[in-house]
């Protein structure tokens, strides 16, 4: 990770951090939103119990969650304002995704509005129709398609050594973790995907919302 990548990171987590206190006292103060539940929040939608360590995926379900409980962003002037029909936010939640895969550089709002007039010419997402949406998100996960491999394969390995099994294939690896709990296809972007998120919580690492956020829009 570059120095600026770094800083845009740090500046993107401290954005999130903020927003999320703000809607933590705002709601304590609406709807009595108390510390255990704040925390039982942070760990069910973020997956990780603090903000502190908590990946950006997981701060911007987090703030999502919030967001569907009444906390309302104010804009300040200047800022990009977000979409917030599910399109958009699976979208959204596929380019943070990139960025925890150490792909995108910039996970802001501003960047991928860039993204999206490249791939679906329209300013951001607030212009993407049905079509347009379906274009974003197809081109996302082909995007993720082409680290995910490699990244599962890096995870495996890591697993393998740390609890000490034979090795074998690190995707069998993974579905044999998922297939113990569930029957499921496991084919394509949503395989590779439930591998990825089975290796990093074995390695006891935050996964994101980004899981969550997909389902949620199906």
């Amino acid at each position: 990770m570059t120095a600026a990548t770094a800083t845009t990171t740090a500046a993107h987590r401290a954005t999130l951090i903020k927003l999320i206190h703000v809607a933590k006292r705002e709601l304590g103060q609406s709807q009595g939103l108390d510390e255990v539940a704040y925390r039982q929040i942070l760990l069910s939608v973020g997956k990780d119990s603090s903000l502190k360590t908590m990946a950006v995926p997981g701060m911007v379900a987090v703030l999502e969650h919030l967001k569907s409980k009444g906390f309302k962003v104010r804009p300040k002037a200047g800022d990009r304002r977000q979409a917030v029909n599910p399109g958009a936010s699976k979208v959204r939640a596929l380019w943070l995704f990139l960025h925890q895969l150490g792909e995108v550089r910039d996970p802001s709002e501003k960047a991928l509005a860039a993204y999206v007039k490249r791939i679906a010419h329209v300013d951001d997402l607030h212009w993407a129709g049905s079509k347009a949406t379906d274009l974003l998100i197809e081109t996302l996960k082909k995007w993720a398609m082409r680290l995910l491999p490699g990244a599962i394969k890096a995870l495996a390995d890591e697993v393998l050594v740390r609890h000490r099994v034979q090795p074998f294939d690190a995707l069998q690896l993974a579905v044999f973790l998922r297939a113990a709990n569930a029957s499921v296809n496991y084919e394509g972007f949503d395989h590779h995907l439930w591998a990825w998120q089975d290796l990093m919580e074995l390695l006891g690492r935050p996964v994101g919302g980004v899981a969550q956020a997909l389902e949620a829009q199906r």
